[in-house]
Formats: C-alpha cells, structure tokens, sequence
C-alpha cells in the first residue's frame, strides 16, 4: 500500500502484464499441482497506465486463487481469460478458481481495507484493497463472483487507450499543464489521502497532502491553492473548525474549500454542510466523483 516507486503511464499490452504476472506467481501454481489455463485474446487494444502496478494486481489474484485451492479436495484449476468488450471499448480480464469460493455476505466486503476471508496470521486484508485501488485509479472496475461451476471470479474491466505516446508531440503534453492545479488535501487517514492524492496526481495536479487541520493551516501561510479538500472528522482540529479558521484568517480561500467524509450521515454533519454550503462527497471514494468535486470547486471561483 505503501509502493514509492513513480507511477509510469505508457501504452500497454494487458496480456504481455498477465504473461509477466505468471513468470513471478506460476512456480507456486506448479509446486501445489494446480492446472491452469490462458485464454487470451489477440489484437487487445493497449491500455493507458502504469503495467507495473495492474502486473502487481495480478500477481496478488493469481497467489489469492493459488492459496484458496491449497488443501482442496475438489478440481484444482485456475484460468485466466482476456478479451474486448466492442460495447464498452473496455479490456476485460477473468481469473477464476474452481476452490471452496466466497459467500455472497464475503464477496461484498473482500475489496474493503484489512477485511480478510483468511485464518488469522495468514491474511492482512491489504491485497484486493490494494487492487481495487489501482484498477479504479487505471478508471476500471474489478469485482467478486460465484464462479458457475463452483469457485470464485475475479472481472477486471479497464478502459481501451485513447491515448497516443508519442515522443514526438511535446505541445499537447505542454498543453496539458495549463489545468494543472495546486490542491492541498486533508486527512488523518493517510491511506485515504494517499489515494486520493494518487487519482489527482495522474491528472496531473500538484498534490500536497496535510494530516490533520492544523497542518494544513500552515501549508496554507505558506502557499495559495486551487482546491481543497478536506475530511469532516479529525482530532484535534476538524474539517468544521477548519472551516471557521478560514473564514477568519483565509476568507479567500473558503469558496475553494470542499470536504469528504465517511461521517455525512450523522445529523451533526448534515447541519454543518447544509449551513456552510460546501460541496461534499461521501467515502468511499470514487475516482470520477472525485473529479466531479474538484471541477465543481473550480467552476465556483468562475
């Protein structure tokens, strides 16, 4: 969850990351004699992103599918299957299993943080959070399913690249950077603000993260922002009293200021939004809400 290597967005092969994905997974299938099976579909169209990072959601499905068919009794397979989607222009890929498979109650809560179906000592509940995260980040979808003949199904579904990387159109990439914004998120969570960061930043805004609200008050002495987005509940001092503070002292800033909380529900909360007139989203996040906010909060200062 804490990966430091850059992310690299390029055109990519999803069918090269699943080979690449077997070449560090595929000596566990061998050793616990699990068949398996690629039905990969030629011509894909490339997907726009970082390879590195969906070679490393595969990796962690393969080994997931490995480890719920050890001590099977049952058919021990697994296969993996990619095509395109001519409706969507989406690149799908399947990995099933034929193990014990996960509850209908399970399957909808295995992409949440630290939620594991494994024995104690022997799962952390990070892997599918961390995948969901890349995939949603990569503007895809991935979910959990009965497998038909016993089992379970990993779909990733991604978007085909509409983009062109060429080196040799330096213009369009120097046009990009004129809605570069500088956007200052605040969180206590720094998984949460990591993530959120992660979609800005591959929108490519300049992303400056604050871990509690009087952090954040210093960055803002310091430096103006386009946007920001802050959590609702915090110690110390939180995104209400954020708020006050701003008006006092960055009365400028407070129409650039919008707030994200998994906490909108309680009537506390409510009263707050609904007299400081800021906009809101609700956690968990979405990347194309997340968009949706920061344009909105940009399309007030207009």
């Amino acid at each position: 969850m804490a990966r430091q290597q850059p992310a690299q967005t390029t055109n990519f092969d999803i069918n090269e990351v699943v080979e690449s994905s077997l070449e560090v997974a595929g000596y566990a299938l061998r050793s616990a004699d699990i068949d398996l099976t690629l039905n990969l579909a030629a011509n894909l169209p490339a997907v726009w992103g970082d390879g590195d990072q969906l070679s490393q959601v595969m990796i962690n499905l393969i080994i997931n599918a490995e480890q719920a068919l050890q001590g099977w009794d049952g058919r021990r397979k697994i296969k993996i299957v990619s095509r395109f989607d001519s409706r969507s222009k989406e690149i799908v890929v399947k990995v099933a299993d034929t193990g014990p498979g996960i509850s209908p109650a399970m399957r909808s809560r295995v992409f949440e943080p630290f939620f594991t179906t494994k024995e104690i000592g022997k799962g952390t509940g990070i892997g599918l959070a961390f995948c969901h995260r890349i995939i949603e980040t990569h503007g895809g979808s991935i979910r959990a399913a009965a497998n038909p003949g016993g089992g379970s199904i990993f779909f990733i579904r991604l978007p085909a690249s509409g983009q062109h990387d060429d080196p040799d159109l330096p213009e369009a990439v120097d046009d990009q950077k004129t809605s570069r914004l500088a956007i200052l998120v605040i969180d206590d969570e720094s998984d949460v603000s990591d993530f959120i960061a992660e979609v800005l930043r591959n929108d490519g805004h300049d992303v400056t993260i604050a871990n509690s609200g009087s952090e954040a008050l210093q960055h803002l002495k310091r430096r103006a922002f386009s946007v920001i987005l802050s959590d609702l509940k915090m110690p110390n001092l939180d995104g209400p009293s954020l708020f006050e503070e701003m008006k006092v002292h960055h009365a400028g800033l407070v129409e650039r200021l919008g707030f994200i909380s998994g906490d909108t529900m309680s009537a506390k909360a409510r009263t707050f939004l609904s007299v400081s007139q800021r906009p809101f989203l609700d956690k968990p996040i979405r990347p194309a809400e997340l968009r949706e906010l920061v344009a909105e909060l940009v399309q007030n200062q207009t």
